[in-house]
């Protein structure tokens, strides 16, 4: 096959991935909400899109299903739209509304606020790579590797507090399932029980104290 036969097939792809997305955002996670924001719904879908069509040329990748170029060119251009929502359009509008829910702020702040808050959110995205080796001198500072080094401290990060998270909650709400229901015949079992060894004690201390005296 062609480039542009791959490029059709890819840009196929990524329309049932966003349709899907979309359907997805609408009838499961927002579904018991009347309010509904289309750009909100728009973001999650494009990133849902991007996503799966990465884990998709993975899978093309081992089959070999596509040209080695067009893989390559689209994972590329795949990587660069996912960094391009995850450190600019993603912090910036979750900015943006953040400041326009707030009622203190003017809304001919809101603009610069905005934008003074995205610099902020990029000087802690770079300062987070200091404490590791990422920076080096065979890419520039606006590479795809930095951005992908300083994107995956993060997401390894907040998937080791999920995990931890999980792990402990999980079984702590869910033991439920596993556990006998206790019937009114096991509690009397229990106190029948209690009482044997009560009775069994006190006659131990009785039986050591005639024979002390």
């Amino acid at each position: 096959m062609g480039f542009m036969e791959d490029t059709f097939i890819m840009f196929f792809s990524q329309v049932v991935f966003f349709t899907g997305g979309w359907v997805f955002f609408m009838k499961q996670l927002f579904r018991d909400y009347e309010v509904h924001h289309t750009l909100v719904q728009l973001m999650f879908s494009i990133n849902f899109a991007l996503s799966c069509t990465m884990f998709e040329l993975i899978i093309f990748e081992i089959l070999g299903i596509l040209e080695s170029s067009s893989r390559y060119f689209h994972w590329k251009l795949g990587i660069h739209a996912l960094l391009c929502m995850l450190i600019i359009v993603l912090p910036f509008y979750m900015a943006y509304f953040a400041l326009c829910n707030t009622i203190t702020v003017k809304r001919r702040l809101i603009a610069p606020l905005t934008f003074a808050l995205w610099l902020v959110f990029l000087y802690f995205l770079w300062k987070i790579g200091d404490p590791f080796p990422i920076l080096s001198p065979k890419h520039g500072i606006l590479s795809i590797e930095q951005g992908i080094s300083r994107v995956g401290v993060i997401g390894v990060t907040v998937m080791a507090f999920l995990s931890g998270f999980g792990a402990v909650n999980y079984p702590y709400t869910c033991m439920t399932y596993f556990m006998r229901p206790v019937t009114p015949s096991d509690i009397q079992r229990s106190e029948k029980r209690l009482l044997q060894n009560v009775d069994m004690i006190l006659e131990i201390g009785r039986a050591s104290c005639r024979e002390r005296v």
